[in-house]
This record gives structure tokens, sequence and C-alpha cells, in this order.
């Protein structure tokens, strides 16, 4: 994590340097020394970081050692956050230094006044000093714990290496066909339920539990057989109310009652109705709780499915196979030699490269034994040995020294193997992945959005940071760190999970970075952990009204489960004290605009605002609009939102504005067509009335030739018509791919469509007037791209 962070640093401070001499904006007297002295230390530091890396699970100092610079680099890419807003702000309001030398009149108001620009500057010289001393600390006490340096190089990561989904792959087919065979050919008697029996899968992490399950739950004939089928993550710490909402959301994944925060009761009650008089198959993965109170509810409600009904449950603890049922108990061992070495070589060696198999298998077999019959582990090896082509690489792997290390979970050898492999900038976007919920679908577009708002992608060509994500991400899941994939019909990724063994390995190696607080008091204090990204879920206490040690966090996801789980106050609060914020995500909190919005227009480092089941939003103030860094605003089942704030025009660094589920919002407006770095924008109402010039019209798309994908459009109002349709320049937007068009009654459909005028790869799909936009979603769903051409221009 370090290096990667000081890989990002200093090229940073270099090109800050640069823009601070053009744009004149010099900081106090001596901090030009000041600057190069923190690149001449980082310098020195990035040379013995990965010795420093590797040594830090066997020796406590250089453990300790590194933390420390870990906060320190953090704090420096803090300052660096300052600096470039404040020259950013500069440029945008044509404040230069010039200026003041032509006794130009400063507005008391501007954040940026002449008196404001002095104070900031010293602040941010103040703050190098101060980091500089601390590197001056850090870098004695290297010498203390003798760290050895390396030759600073990005470790070679082939440029042909493909995707392989390698999930399926667990070595287990006897006891597949088994347990298979008792969920179809089981008898009624069996089992301490009267119409529910249970089968419990047993192994220690990283044995193919969750895989060896996903097998069976999609099997046809299990398909067949079962009228419903469920799939639910249990983990750790129990929560009886998400247990059984996740249940009825996989029963009826439109149910009102997930819309909104129900007692378990109402939950169990709808549960019932949906199971009753069915045969249901249920898998609980990854259960942890033995205590039989936890499950007592679940028991009674299970009992009106069919006879005939199976719940399989996976879990790590012989515990709880005698807490849910003894009678069909499937523990699982370790893989022998044999079968690691062919998962091994399974993946290691494709199609064209199999009879490279016998020039490595001596060492192969060697690898194997690592593995202690360990299937993810063997999946893991296979991943990292695919692109090692010498004889060299596989023997260096086999005699690492991380062989070594005594760590609490044997699969963590195998996987900071693969980790290490990696370069820096692609480990810290894995340690990233430490923030999700465990099995959290995670959707590739938005964690690269993630990823982009943390500063981890950082080309700055139309595109670059996406396609850069991109791959980081498939390099990712070329290394089988991530699974469970959902994809386009097109075969491009749209989702996947992570398995829990490498969730815990993430979480191992980032420590206090990511904290997850559920169910905290009034007052949370964080000051001895430090974290930097928090994921804070308010229960029935409420939401804390003061948390001590968030002034540096840089990512906070604040989630209620209950209807008055958050005030006002304590938002307010939150954002005063966690002023560095880059990424803000308000899941299901029952809040009006005012309440979330009023201190937000001072955390000017956001880059990513995600606004979900926010249901009292009615619209977002103007405060919203002194965001300049925002780059994504996602808004989600806000279903009173009625509009955008007028001046989100002055969001020109927006690249992403996605709104779904928002049945309300009607006003969009005009200052849209300002964002011409906006590259989504999945669904707008256009309005063009001869009385009325404050809506967006469709003529307003004219300059946002880099949208991409797919767009919801809905057209209103008398005055749209051939003219105004062709200025939207559909011609210039050659990165869309699809439009899907609903045109109201009265507009003259044939003449606006022929002035659209698209290129020739985005197709126009003309949707029912009558349908509204959430309804054009479900044909949006329905059409392929291959088949969706109801208008091809």
């Amino acid at each position: 994590m370090a290096e990667a962070i000081v890989s990002v640093i200093l090229p940073e401070l270099a090109a800050i340097a640069i823009q601070n001499a053009r744009e004149e904006w010099r900081l106090v007297t001596g901090v030009d020394k000041e600057v190069e002295r923190l690149k001449s230390n980082l310098k020195a530091i990035q040379c013995e970081l990965e010795d420093g890396e590797e040594k830090q699970f066997v020796n406590k100092r250089v453990q300790y050692w590194l933390d420390r610079f870990k906060q320190v680099s953090y704090d420096i890419e803090d300052v660096l956050d300052d600096w470039k807003t404040a020259l950013h702000k500069l440029q945008t309001d044509g404040v230069e230094t010039s200026s003041v030398k032509r006794r130009k009149v400063w507005p008391l108001s501007s954040y940026f006044s002449f008196g404001t620009q002095v104070a900031r500057r010293h602040d941010i010289a103040t703050r190098i000093k101060e980091i500089n001393e601390e590197l001056d600390e850090i870098a004695k006490d290297r010498v203390r714990i003798e760290l050895i340096k390396s030759e600073i190089k990005q470790p070679n990561r082939s440029e042909s290496t493909s995707f392989v989904d390698v999930s399926q792959i667990v070595g287990r087919d006897r006891v597949k066909e088994d347990i298979i065979s008792t969920l179809l050919f089981g008898t009624s008697e069996e089992g301490s339920c009267k119409n529910i029996r249970t089968i419990t899968i047993v192994g220690m992490g990283g044995m193919g539990k969750t895989a060896l399950a996903q097998l069976i739950y999609n099997d046809h004939r299990i398909q067949s057989h079962f009228e419903n089928k469920i799939w639910v993550c249990v983990s750790d710490p129990f929560d009886q109310t998400q247990i059984a909402r996740a249940i009825l959301g996989g029963l009826h994944p439109g149910s009102t009652n997930l819309q909104n925060p129900v007692s378990l009761e109402i939950l169990l009650k709808d549960i019932r109705e949906r199971i009753k008089g069915k045969k249901f198959f249920l898998v609980l993965d990854d259960v942890w709780t033995d205590r039989d109170q936890d499950w007592e509810p679940f028991k009674a409600t299970f009992q009106y499915g069919m006879s005939g009904s199976w719940i399989l449950a996976t879990t790590r603890k012989e515990s709880v196979a005698k807490q849910m049922d003894l009678s069909h108990v499937f523990r699982l061992e370790q893989l022998s030699e044999e079968v690691c070495w062919s998962m091994i070589a399974q993946i290691a060696f494709t199609e064209g490269n199999r009879d490279r198999r016998k020039y490595f298998e001596d060492i192969g077999r060697k690898i194997a034994k690592k593995c202690k019959g360990l299937p993810l582990a063997a999946k893991t090896l296979g991943c990292l040995l695919r692109d090692k082509v010498r004889r060299e690489e596989w023997q260096n792997i086999l005699n690492s020294e991380i062989w070594k290390s005594n760590f609490a979970q044997d699969i963590f050898s195998p996987l900071l193997l693969s980790y290490y492999d990696l370069p820096p900038t692609i480990r810290r976007c894995l340690l990233y992945c430490a923030f999700f919920p465990k099995d959290y679908v995670i959707r590739k577009d938005e964690l690269i959005q993630h990823w982009t708002a943390q500063g981890y992608l950082n080309s700055d060509v139309n595109f670059g940071r996406e396609l850069q994500g991109e791959d980081y991400f498939t390099c990712l899941a070329a290394r089988s760190f991530y699974q469970d994939f959902k994809k386009e019909v097109d075969g491009s990724i749209l989702s996947c999970k992570m398995h829990d063994m490498i969730h815990d390995f993430v979480r191992f190696l980032t420590k206090y970075e990511f904290a997850i607080e559920e169910d905290v008091d009034l007052t949370l204090d964080l000051s001895s952990k430090k974290p930097r990204h928090l994921r804070l879920v308010a229960g029935r206490k409420g939401f804390p009204m003061s948390i001590n040690g968030a002034e540096k966090l840089r990512s906070l996801v604040a989630v209620s489960r209950d209807i008055n789980g958050a005030t006002n106050e304590a938002l307010q609060n939150l954002f005063s004290e966690s002023n560095r914020l880059r990424l803000l995500e308000l899941d299901l909190l029952y809040l009006g605009a005012k309440g979330i919005c009023c201190e937000m227009g001072k955390l000017i480092h956001l880059r990513y605002l995600r606004l979900n089941g926010c249901y009292n939003i009615e619209y977002l103030p103007e405060a919203v609009c002194e965001l300049r860094n925002l780059q994504s605003l996602i808004i989600r089942h806000c279903f009173r939102l009625k509009k955008l704030p007028i001046g989100i025009g002055n969001l020109i660094n927006l690249r992403y504005l996605s709104i779904e589920c928002c049945y309300g919002l009607t006003y969009y407006p005009k200052g849209i067509g300002k964002l011409t770095s906006l590259m989504s924008l999945n669904r707008i109402i256009v309005r063009a009335d001869r009385n009325d010039a404050e809506d967006l019209s469709i003529g307003d798309l004219q300059h946002l030739d880099l949208l991409a994908g797919n767009i919801k459009v809905e057209l209103e109002g008398d005055a749209i018509d051939g003219d105004e349709a062709k200025r939207a320049k559909l011609h210039n937007k050659i990165h869309l791919k699809q439009m899907y068009v609903r045109i109201s009654p009265g507009i003259k459909e044939d003449e606006v469509v022929q002035a659209l005028n698209p290129p020739s790869n985005l197709s126009i799909v003309i949707v029912d007037s009558k349908l509204d936009l959430e309804e054009m979603a479900m044909v949006v769903f329905a059409a392929s791209l291959a088949e969706a051409r109801g208008f091809k221009l």
C-alpha cells in the first residue's frame, strides 16, 4: 500500500510544482526547498519499501515503521489535494497574481479572496514543513531496522494475459453428486423439522465450500426440482432482519417490504406467504452463529414450506453443523497433492500451451504441496503461474520466503505471493475492496468510479481513467481475486463478488485503514484506529451525533436500518468533522434536503456522491453545486425527489450522472448542457416550452460529445421540433450505443427523429408514448445490443 501511494505522490508533486510555477501561485518563502526536500525523502524511502512490505509480517518493528510511514503518506496526499484544489479554483475563477498587481477589487464573498489565499498558502506550507520533520524521523528509523534497498521497478505483467473464470473449478465432483442425490431423493422422515431438512457443508476457509454450493445451486436437476431457490450470505455478525430481507429478496425482489425499513415479524410474515405450499431450496452461505435463539424465528417460518424443501448451509464451524442438523453433514477434506497439481496445471496451461506442462511438472508438483489441500490456494497459484514462462520464475515462487510466514490462515501465503506479483498501483486497487462487506455485489463501473475518486487512476486522457480501471480490473479478475461474475450479452463483466477468504486477506492487509462500525452509540471514537475509510451502519440506537477521529476520513458510507436512524444535526456534525471526504454514500436515510446538504457544500474534495433510498428528499439544494471536484453523482430510489439544482452546470468535472427509480423527478435544469466532461447520463427528461426556458432541452446536449453507452430520453413540450432536435448535434456523439426515446403526444415524431441525425453506430429506439421512463427501463433490459433497432438511422 505505502509503495503504491509513493508511486502516485512523486509524479503528482512534480506536476503540481510545474503548474504552481505556471500560475505564479507562490507559497511562503523557502517552501520550494521544502518541496524538494520532500521529494528527496520520499525517493530515499521508496527504495526500501518493497523489503519493508514483505518483512512486516515477521518483524513488529518493521510493521510499526511501515504503518507510521503510511499515515504520513496519506497526509502528503491530503496536502497535495488541497494544493491542486486551490490551483484549480484559481484557474476556474480567473484569479491570478497579476490581478493583484493591477489592483483589482476582490469580492469579500469569494472563498479564495486574496486574504483567504494567503492564509491557505501559509497553511499548506506549514503542513509540508511538518511532514518533512516527520519524514526525517522515519528516515532515521529505517536505518535501525536494516531494510534492504531494491531497484524500483514494476513487476512484469504479460500484456497477453486473458481473463479466465476459474470459480467453477473445485475438484469436488463426487461429493457434489452425493449432495444432489440427497436433495433429490432424501426421505421425508429424515431431519429435525417436519417439512424442512438440512444439509451442512463443513470445512476450513478456502476449502471450496461456497464454490461447491454454487455448482449444486445452479445444477439443472436442482433448477427443475424446486419451485423457489434462494441464496443468502449469512456471515458475521448475524443480523436476523438483514437475513430475512435477503430471503425475501430472493423470493420476491419487488416486495414493497424491501423498500422500507420494517420489523422482522413483517418480513417473516411475507416470507411465509411466499413459501406456503411450495417446495423451496435455500442456501445459507458462510454461517457462523451456532446459537439456537438466532434461528428460532426462521425455523417456525420455514415449516410453511412444502415437504421436500431443503436448506443447505456452509460453515467453517463444526458447532454450526450440530445446531443445524447432524443427519446430513458433509465434511470437506483436503484435496490430494495430485488433484492440487491437476487444478494448477488446468489453469496455468491454456489450450495452446499444454505441451509446456511436462517442462514445469517437477517444480509444479512441489508447489502443489504448498497448497495444503486447499482448492483456493491451487486456483490462486495456477493464476499466478499462468504468466510465468521461465523455470526460474517458477523456482522463485517455490523458494519464496513468504512460505515461512506463520499466518493464522494457510491460504494467506499463496494469496500474498500473487499480491506481491502485482504492480503497486494495482495492489492498492485490490486492497480498496476491503471497504465492501462480505458477499457484496461489486458493480464494475462503480468500482472503477471509486478508484478514480480515491486518486488511484490518474490518466487525463478522455476515457483514460476508465480504460486504466478496466485494465486493472481485468488483471485482478485474471488472478482469481474476484468471482461470481455477471455479464452483459456481449460477454463484458457487469459485476462480481469476492471470495470470503480473499476478503479476510485484504482486511488483514489493511487492518485499521478500513473500519466497519455497526449499531454504534451516539458518540463514536475512532481516534485510536485512525481509519481513512468508514462504513457506518446505524441501528436502533440511532446515528452518532459526534465521531471523534473523523477528520482524516476519505470515504464514508452511512447506512440506516431504522426509520429514525439519522438526524439532520448528526449529519451536519459529521460533514463538518469530515471535510477531507472524497467519497460519500448515504443509504436509507430519512432526511429532508436541508438535513443532507446544508454542510455538504464544504466538502470541497468530494469526488463521488451517492444518495440511495433517501426517501424524504424533494430537491437537491444549490450547495451541492459548490462541489467543484465532483466526478460522480448517483441518485437511486429517492422517490420524492422532484428537481435537480439549477446550478448543476458548475460541476465542471462531473463525468457520471446516474438517476434510477426517482419517480417524481421531472425537472432537469439547462445547466446539464454545460457538463462537457460528462460520459454517462442514463436518463433525462428534455422539455422545450415556448413560455419556459429553464428546463433542459434536447438542443442543450450539443456539447456533450463524450456521452457513452445507453441513454433514455423523454421529449416533452410544444417547442420540440426538427430545428431543436438538429441543434443536439447527435452526429458528434460517436460513443453512444443506444438511445431510447419516448416522444410525448403533440410532437411531430417523424420530423424530430429525422432531424436527430445520429452517427451510424448509434441506434434509436422509439418507445410507446404511453410508457414512462421507468417502464422504458424494462424495454432497455429486454432489448439486446444486436436486436434493439426499432429505428436505425
